[in-house]
Formats: C-alpha cells, structure tokens, sequence
C-alpha cells in the first residue's frame, strides 16, 4: 500500500512539474533485458517520446547509473528519483536535461547570495538552486522554493530573448512542484531531497521524467528499479567474546556489539544497520526477550545486518545465573 501511495505522488509530481501542456501518453511497462532494471518507454509520438534506464550492475558500490534518454534527443526534460523502501527510503532527487543545466549555468548572480561567498567558482542560478536544495527536507524546500521561483522570474528581465522561455518553464515548473507538495505531502514525508544527484543506497527506486516542451504534445517515462545491499567481501562478527555463563549485572557490562566488515575494513554509521535480538530457551520453543535479560535463564544472542550491505546473520549462547 505505501509503495502505491508513493508511486502514484511520484506521477502527481512528475506530471505537474513540466509545463502547463498535459501528457498526451502513459508510459506501458516493458522490460529491457541490457538493463539490470526495470524500464518503461513512452508510447511513440509525433513530437517527444522520454525513456528511463538504471543502467550498470545495480549494487551498493558498485558502477551504475541512472540514464533518461528523449526523442529527440535534445528536448528538454525534469525527472524526479525517489526512494520508496530499504536504506533508500526519504531520498529523492530531481534531474535536470543538459540545456536546462547549462542554461542555468551561464546565467551569474552575485557571490553574496552564495552559502560560501569567499569561494573562488563563479556563482550561479544552477548553484543557487543547488544550494537551496541539496540536503534540506521537504519543510525547508518549501521555504527556500517560493525564494527560488523569484529569483527566476526577476531574472526574465535581463536576459536575451532566447533564454526566456526556458527560464520560464523551469520557473512554472517549480511552482508547480511547490503547489502539489502542500497539497498532497507532509512536511517530514522526506528527508533528503537533492538536485541532479545519481541514487547509490540499496533499496527500492522509482524515477519518472517529462519532457518540456510549452505548445507540443508531451509524453513522460516511468521506471521502477532497485539497488541490492553489498553481500561480496561483507562479513559480521563479534566485536569480543561473551563467557558461556554470567550474571545478568556482567550481561549488561559487556560488550554485546557486532562489527561489519566490508571488503577488508570495518563499516560503521550511515548506512549500517545492525539489529540484536535476544531469545530465552523454553521446553518447546524459543521465547524471544522484550530488550536484554535479566532473569536466569539460557539464551542465545542474534546479530542481523540491513541497510546498504548484507551477510549471514550470527548468534551466540550464554546462561545467566542467580
């Protein structure tokens, strides 16, 4: 049910953050056997057709890439990446089409409107988008988008002809966008919003795109693909040695800790997700234990890794006594 509620939002914004020209065509479902993902290819037009590929071999670490691919090949296009399960989940990223980002790119503002106005890069409206989105949540884009949004507008006044109405669409689109997140998310719905950065947690992805072209008839891709957990060179073991028999006071001094160790170093933080359970020895069955235990008793102590790395989970066995 969650993964319907969040695929049918990601439509919803994909949808809305293109022009005011409605989608002539859904994208049907079709596998691509080159790619280790799922990919949809909009229906052929007359005008634009938009595909997406997550291409490369789809594991944490590992080289993979997430490709949007337009007919023809030039047309503009925002794309939206969110993370629907697994370590993924409250991240989502928005893509922008190479003209969309250079366009962006050759257009300065002043340094002083930069988080870090000593640096030496030219700043600009791409920086300044980035700036404003990277990192922040759903709460703080809301805030800083209304900024965004006119800074764009204001911008219309100064530019060439030809710049107007790419910064125009980029400019509804973005209200747009801003429209349908007070409509339809909470403000804690995601936690890790970025633009044009590539997805790299495991966990489960849905990614959709719009082409941008105002007065045609535009077409949209949809594709659903999953990023696997580190499960080579991943191996879980216990940080020390826990004695065959103990009190329960000498239990909860001890070091109960499990260390992950990923191609030869051991991992740690973000991303690294150990889980400990505790279950007591009955005459029939196991009866697993509301926290650490207290009371006499033997029990046996399991070690489970989750997040962007998986291996077999350990266990061990002790007995407290009186």
């Amino acid at each position: 049910m969650k993964l319907k509620r969040g695929i049918a939002l990601l439509l919803a914004a994909v949808f809305l953050f293109g022009t005011l020209a409605v989608p002539a065509s859904a994208a049907a479902a079709q596998p691509e056997p080159a790619a280790q993902a799922q990919t949809v290819d909009a229906e052929e037009n007359d005008i634009i057709s938009v595909r997406i590929k997550a291409s490369g071999e789809l594991t944490y670490g590992a080289d993979h890439k997430l490709e949007i691919q337009t007919t023809p090949a030039d047309a503009q296009y925002i794309g939206v990446v969110m993370g629907t399960s697994g370590q993924a989940t409250g991240y989502v990223t928005l893509v922008l089409s190479e003209k969309i980002r250079i366009l962006l790119k050759l257009i300065p503002l002043p340094k002083k409107m930069s988080a870090t106005p000593d640096q030496t890069e030219e700043f600009n409206v791409y920086s300044y988008l980035k700036q404003l989105i990277d990192g922040n949540d759903v709460s703080v884009l809301l805030r800083v988008g209304d900024e965004a949004v006119s800074v764009l507008n204001i911008i219309n006044f100064y530019l060439p002809s030809a710049y107007v109405k790419t910064i125009q669409n980029v400019s509804n689109g973005l209200k747009l966008a801003l429209d349908l997140i007070r409509k339809y998310l909470p403000e804690s719905a995601f936690t890790r919003i970025y633009l044009d950065e590539q997805p790299v947690d495991a966990g489960g992805y849905v990614a959709g795109a719009v082409a941008l072209e105002s007065g045609d008839i535009n077409s949209a891709g949809v594709a659903m693909f999953k990023i696997k957990p580190q499960t080579s060179n991943v191996r879980l073991y216990w940080a020390g040695d826990l004695p065959g028999s103990l009190t329960a006071e000498e239990l909860r001094n001890a070091d109960r800790n499990a260390v992950l160790e990923a191609d030869g170093q051991a991992r740690s933080g973000e991303g690294v997700n150990i889980s400990y359970t505790y279950k007591k020895k009955g005459f029939l069955w196991d009866k697993t234990c509301d926290g650490l235990p207290t009371k006499p008793g033997t029990y046996t102590q399991v070690a489970k890794v989750s997040g962007n790395y998986a291996c077999s989970e350990i266990s061990r066995t002790f007995t407290i006594y009186q």
